[in-house]
């Protein structure tokens, strides 16, 4: 367990951070739903904040899809859709924190 702990806490990210690292920022949902627009799109998927400016554009459902939940919790959205593995390894990228624990869903 030791050796998968130590290899999945050096995954990280475009912002260098990983999925495991217990210094991911945290986020408010109030912080979160600044980020509503097409310039700024923020999320929240299973309690953890993820910044897809970026890749708005290029969403196979198109960009308003997207703005529908821009600044939001997209938790049951995103669940209820059917997303490939490629889809949902793609989250990883675009991962910039968590939410703090008192607007967490999950855990």
């Amino acid at each position: 367990m030791d050796f998968l702990r130590r290899f999945t806490r050096q995954i990280s990210f475009k912002n260098g951070l990983s999925v495991h690292d217990e210094k991911l920022p945290q986020y408010y949902l109030k912080d979160v739903a600044s980020h509503c627009t097409i310039e700024s799109c923020w999320m929240v998927i299973r309690d953890k904040v993820y910044d897809f400016t970026e890749f708005i554009e290029y969403h196979p459902g198109g960009y308003e899809l997207m703005l529908e939940y821009a600044g939001a919790d997209a938790t049951t959205a995103f669940d209820e859709k059917p997303h490939t593995i490629e889809a949902n390894a793609m989250l990883d990228k675009y991962l910039i924190g968590v939410l703090v624990k008192e607007d967490r869903m999950i855990s």
